[in-house]
């Protein structure tokens, strides 16, 4: 039988992985190897992106996994789960920052500290509700993508006022392949003559409030109808957010042409800032898809 869907289980605990392993392959779930960290997690992500993620909240590593389910929730957009024994007034309202889809208790895990490691008693996890509540945010996950083609974007070839004067054969969207895509900006090239007097010599750009335009690698452009947050929802991991205004594509063969003192990156022949707000995720990409010079050093 063909899976329902690929789990990712994020948990530091041998034994309860492969418990949970072989509750979630009983029910014809795929399930990703053993990852005990946030960093491991991150690079199964990369590998294969899950339909979900069992997340526990303490981990292995620098990070908890209230720290990845704000990863998953605002970079990923992939629905999860925190299954903890955490279950403490405390955590259950930090973790709710994070949108998850449900929070599952461990109940009754009974592990001895004697070498080796045995199970005494099976974990009293309650499988039918996890399954369930598996499956509930599965198919609220499901609606909500119905729009989105995962290869692609659907675009307008102009504003979408303009394209309500096209005649009645005329193609007003267009799918445009994510690997065809260099970036997206809410920048319009027009000067924001204003804030350009109010700022001395600075140059600003005027900024799209409710439209984002879409530049191909072709250097041919279109219009998706949303803000930069609400795209970045929709779209692959590779793009990453550099500017209040841009969001680029990491994951193509002319992607990077290059770095610019390290604040500026040259993609498709355009030189785009890096905001501090977002170098550091910006250099985490990077790093993914990117041998770099510190990395080599470290070997």
């Amino acid at each position: 039988m063909k899976a329902k869907a690929h789990i990712l289980v994020v948990e530091d605990k041998s034994l309860i992985y492969k418990r949970l392993k072989m509750i979630l392959k009983e029910h014809y779930y795929s399930v990703d190897s053993y990852t005990p960290s946030v960093e491991k997690a991150i690079a199964n992500i990369n590998k294969k992106r899950p339909d979900l993620v069992l997340l526990d909240i303490d981990l292995q590593g620098e990070h908890n996994g209230i720290y990845l389910g704000g990863l998953l929730q605002k970079e990923y957009n992939i629905p999860f789960i925190y299954v903890t024994d955490l279950d403490d007034d405390q955590t259950f309202y930090n973790s709710l920052k994070t949108k998850h889809g449900d929070f599952v208790s461990k109940k009754d895990i009974n592990l001895t500290e004697e070498e080796p490691i045995v199970i005494q008693t099976k974990p009293h996890l309650d499988e039918k509700r996890l399954i369930r509540s598996i499956q509930t945010v599965l198919e609220q996950n499901k609606a909500q993508q119905k729009s989105i083609n995962k290869d692609s974007i659907l675009a307008y070839v102009d504003y979408v006022q303009s394209t309500k004067d096209l005649g009645n054969e005329t193609i007003s969207q267009v799918p445009i392949p994510f690997k065809e895509i260099a970036y997206f900006t809410t920048n319009t090239e027009k000067v924001d003559e204003v804030k350009t007097k109010e700022r001395n010599k600075t140059t600003y750009i005027k900024l799209e409030k409710n439209n984002a335009r879409v530049y191909t690698w072709l250097k041919k452009s279109y219009i998706v109808p949303n803000n930069l947050s609400s795209i970045l929802k929709k779209i692959p991991h590779h793009f990453v957010r550099i500017s209040d205004d841009c969001i680029v594509n990491l994951d193509n063969e002319f992607a990077l042409q290059g770095r610019i003192n390290g604040k500026r990156i040259k993609i498709a022949d355009q030189v785009l800032e890096v905001s501090d707000t977002y170098k550091v995720e910006v250099e985490k990409r990077i790093a993914h898809f990117y041998i770099t010079t510190d990395t080599i050093k470290n070997k």
